[in-house]
C-alpha cells in the first residue's frame, strides 16, 4: 500500500513539474518542420598545397578542375 502510494506521488510530482507529458500532448501528431534552407552556391575552396614540376617550377591546385594540380608548364601530363 506504502509503495504505491509512493509511486503515485511520484507521478503526481513529475507531472506537476512538465517532466510527464499529459496524454492529449502525446497523442496530437507533431506537424513537420520547415525545409532545410538551401544550400548556397559558394565558390570551391582547394587546399593551398603545392607541387613541385620537374622543372623546379610549382603548381597549386586549381578549383575549376575540381581542386586537382595544374599541369606543369611544359609537360603533357600531371
Amino acid at each position: 500500500m506504502i509503495r504505491a502510494l509512493a509511486a503515485a506521488a511520484l507521478l503526481l510530482t513529475l507531472a506537476a513539474c512538465g517532466a510527464v507529458p499529459p496524454r492529449s500532448a502525446a497523442a496530437k501528431p507533431v506537424p513537420p518542420g520547415p525545409p532545410p534552407p538551401a544550400m548556397p552556391d559558394i565558390p570551391l575552396v582547394c587546399p593551398s598545397e603545392t607541387k613541385l614540376c620537374p622543372d623546379g617550377r610549382a603548381v597549386g591546385r586549381n578549383p575549376a578542375n575540381e581542386c586537382e594540380f595544374d599541369a606543369c608548364p611544359g609537360s603533357t601530363s600531371q
